[in-house]
């Protein structure tokens, strides 16, 4: 049986929140899709089971609940996937509350779960309180009825309701769950993590064997370089691809780094003009991304057939990319390593402290991997390409002077044509994005001086631009913010 913990993915949201707080307090654990199976559970080896719910206040589709239940782990149901637990077991679920509010919750005969947790008020979006079978007895009530519950003689609870952000009692849920009844220790480190990373590249690399790592700019990629460096040297090739599509002076910047500065291997391709032609009548955002990623794959595939030496591929695949999407197809004969695959993005974040890489890389606000085209809401052209650089690059200098950066997740400019047709010029839509609830993202309530000066600014030195917007649009996923 392994260290860790299993959390079944009934809301990305969630799920992803639970697991970061987790890992937090050096608890290791990973996440498995809504449907997954016991056995999938069982594959794994952990030593506990969290369902994590949303807080809709309607039962969450865990279609193998009973499955999960028969692995004999510990379990522990909170928000939604509680209230389906509490079905499965032959209870029932009261009127939904008409509102959101505050409520005094009382925590009763579960001290292993509750140690150091006081009962106090919590806020719960959708109140749903629960009728128990003979099967279960409460241990959290509110006046109004039953939030939480344990199957009499199991070690599988329900709370159907959430830890709040920031909240302290919520974490030590989390972490009484995975110590006092799953018995998990705190390992999970940064240093447990850089030495197996460096341990995994030099055993894919024995000898002479050459690798490959391709650079964009961005923390994942950038932390797999600098491992990768340090496990075999100038036996790590880098790739550095220039679409043509990256923000004002970011590709020197890049190149300045990992190369002059860091002394890595890097090979650049300029890649600029080919792109462009590609995206020539191209509208569609999700075009636009599905032509530039095969250009990209196709010119790392034409680059390692001009390296024979080269055998393994260093990738920079996170732990939220193998949960979002799958992994690209490797070049033939190659065998892929992912070093920070079983991170999240703050974790890589540290790691990259530890490895001293600087700060503006460090902090480095997410951009996509199609650049600038996905911020052109039509076709791109070169001289799109040129005033959107200008435009975001003055709106980013107002903020980080402003000291607005520090508190936003995403601040960035769009370009669009002038909807009038008989107008002229482009209009730039502003966009500065502030995570709420741990998931959801909100327009920042940027200051009034600071959009004037930004405006005054892009209408004065990039001529083109006629309008200039703020994008007040909220998003349901800090993490998906530029697609709302």
């Amino acid at each position: 049986m392994r260290d860790m913990i299993i959390l079944i993915e009934a809301d990305s949201n969630a799920c992803r929140s639970m697991a970061r707080r987790l890992r937090n307090e050096q608890l290791f654990c990973r996440i498995l899709p809504a449907a997954a199976t016991g056995e999938d559970v069982l594959r794994q080896e952990p030593r506990g089971i969290l369902l994590a719910g949303a807080d809709q206040g309607e039962p969450a589709e865990i279609p193998c609940l009973e499955s999960l239940l028969a692995t004999g782990l510990p379990v522990l149901a909170m928000g939604d996937a509680a209230l389906s637990l509490a079905l499965h077991l032959g209870g029932s679920l009261g009127e939904k509350a008409a509102e959101a509010g505050v409520f005094p919750v009382r925590l009763e005969s579960a001290e292993d779960l509750f140690d150091g947790v006081s009962a106090n008020e919590r806020y719960i979006p959708a109140c749903r309180c629960i009728g128990l079978s003979a099967a279960c007895h409460p241990i959290a009530q509110t006046e109004n009825g039953i939030l939480g519950f344990r199957a009499a003689g199991k070690s599988v609870y329900g709370l159907a309701f959430l830890p709040e952000t920031n909240d302290p009692d919520g974490t030590q849920l989390l972490i009484n769950f995975s110590k006092n009844i799953c018995g998990c220790t705190p390992w999970w480190n940064r240093q447990v993590f850089l030495d197996r990373a460096m341990e995994d590249i030099r055993g894919a690399c024995p000898g002479e064997t050459e690798a490959l790592c391709a650079i964009s700019g961005g923390i994942d990629s950038g932390v797999c370089a600098v491992l990768g460096n340090q496990a075999i040297g100038h036996r790590l090739h880098c790739l550095f691809i220039d679409t043509g599509l990256l923000r004002k002076d970011e590709s020197e910047e890049v190149l300045g780094l990992y190369r002059d500065k860091l002394g890595l291997n890097v090979q650049c391709v300029d890649a600029g003009q080919e792109i462009l032609e590609a995206l020539q009548g191209v509208s569609s955002s999700r075009a636009k991304v599905r032509i530039i990623h095969e250009m990209l794959q196709e010119i790392i595939r034409r680059e390692i057939q001009c390296m024979p030496g080269v055998k393994v591929m260093l990738q920079g695949t996170n732990y939220s990319d193998t949960l979002d999407a799958p992994a690209d197809a490797p070049a033939e004969g190659l065998t892929v390593i992912e070093p920070v695959r079983d991170l999240f993005k703050d974790e890589i974040r540290r790691v990259g402290e530890d490895l001293f890489l600087p700060a503006n890389v460090i902090s480095r606000q997410p951009f996509p991997g199609s650049g600038l085209a996905l911020r052109i809401l039509s076709e791109v052209t070169e001289e799109k390409l040129s005033i959107l650089r200008e435009a975001d690059a003055i709106f980013r200098q107002e903020i980080e002077t402003a000291s607005q950066n520090k508190r936003l997740w995403q601040y960035y400019a769009t370009l669009a044509d002038n909807p009038d047709p008989t107008g002229t010029g482009y209009v730039i839509i502003l966009r500065a994005v502030q995570v709420i609830d741990g998931s959801a993202a909100i327009a920042s309530r940027l200051p009034h001086d600071l959009l004037e000066r930004v405006t005054d600014r892009i209408l004065t030195n990039v001529p083109a631009v006629s309008r200039v917007l703020y994008d007040f649009t909220p998003s349901k996923s800090y993490a998906r913010a530029e697609t709302r």
